[in-house]
């Protein structure tokens, strides 16, 4: 009854919360009921959290077309297959770290099928008071390897809508990982258009390359601002897509630059900086940084805190970068 209680009365028991203020999940679980009113072969299916993946417009709107299996996950994916089989369009809304449950699920029943199911992956990376166990830092890696999965992270709102759009057109598994809490309505000044494996190019400069992806590109964003008051330009990439990678626009920055930085939200092993060091491998006089999660468990503690200890702050970087960069001439072009 008190699991993730928010505060209460102390004598009443009854919570004290304001008007749910937008977030991730809200936004996930809105964009969905506006896209279900148009096509009717869209479901949506939870394991027991229709209230934390912002389901409950959409099980209120289309009570037949919502299903809560309870705490079941595997059972979820496995629900979800015969549907798509079927030619429905099931969205399955899961936190992260519980997706891990039902992993053999969405190899064998979904992936080996190539079945158009979107999972909605809520709680990606650091979730702050969830502790430990709910650290959602595992999903980029253990989906990434399955073939026929598209994998894709939003940096706001703006760019989840449109993401949630492609998905449920996609045919063929896809996988939106984002994280817990508030984001940004808008990071930039265009309409994002997301295609399948393109990345977007957020600052074009000489200097050293970022590549972000998800909530990491705000940082990356912020931190080749605090560059370019230093002099440093920087080609800031915006993955979009994890699988398939936007490998042409990575590798020609890269052989621009000669130095490029990740930052992701989920353990490096299997991950984002993982596929660039693949991607790279063979290419001279090269040098990378990472920056995400070690082989460890992260304990708990607020997410700010968090990155702290793990370095994943935009002073960090930017300290570490101009370290790097320090006894290196600097020649800056190709500045839109």
């Amino acid at each position: 009854m008190y699991h993730g209680i928010s505060p209460f009365d102390i004598e009443t028991g009854l919570t004290i919360q304001d008007a749910k203020q937008k977030d991730y999940s809200k936004v996930f679980g809105e964009e969905l009921v506006k896209l279900a009113r148009d096509d009717e072969n869209i479901v949506a299916i939870t394991a027991a959290m229709p209230s934390g993946t912002g389901l409950e417009k959409f099980s209120n709107e289309f009570p037949k077309r919502f299903f809560d299996v309870g705490i079941a996950e595997q059972h979820a994916v496995t629900f979800a297959a015969g549907l798509a089989s079927q030619g429905m369009k099931p969205v399955v809304a899961i936190y992260s770290s519980f997706l891990q449950r039902a992993y053999d699920q969405i190899v064998h029943d979904v992936a080996l099928q190539n079945l158009p199911i979107v999972f909605a992956i809520d709680r990606a990376g650091l979730v702050g008071s969830d502790g430990e166990t709910h650290q959602g830092i595992f999903d980029l890696s253990f989906l990434s390897h399955i073939p026929n999965m598209t994998i894709l992270s939003p940096k706001d709102y703006s760019e989840f809508r449109k993401m949630i759009d492609f998905s449920v057109r996609l045919n063929s598994p896809v996988a939106i990982r984002y994280p817990r809490g508030i984001g940004k309505d808008s990071l930039g000044n265009k309409e994002p258009i997301i295609s399948l494996g393109k990345s977007e190019k957020i600052y074009g400069g000489s200097d050293v390359t970022i590549v972000a992806i998800g909530n990491m590109v705000e940082k990356g964003i912020d931190i080749s601002r605090e560059l370019l008051k230093k002099g440093i330009y920087v080609d800031l990439i915006n993955a979009r897509f994890i699988k398939p990678l936007d490998k042409k626009t990575i590798l020609d920055s890269v052989k621009k630059t000669g130095y490029v930085v990740t930052i992701e939200d989920n353990l490096l092993s299997g991950g984002l900086s993982s596929q660039i060091k693949e991607l790279i491998c063979n290419m001279d006089n090269v040098k990378i940084e990472s920056y995400g999660y070690n082989d460890k468990f992260i304990k708990q503690g607020s997410v700010k805190e968090l990155y702290e200890l793990e370095g994943i702050t935009a002073e960090n970087i930017v300290r570490n970068i101009m370290k790097n960069l320090k006894n290196t001439k600097i020649v800056s072009t190709n500045i839109v």
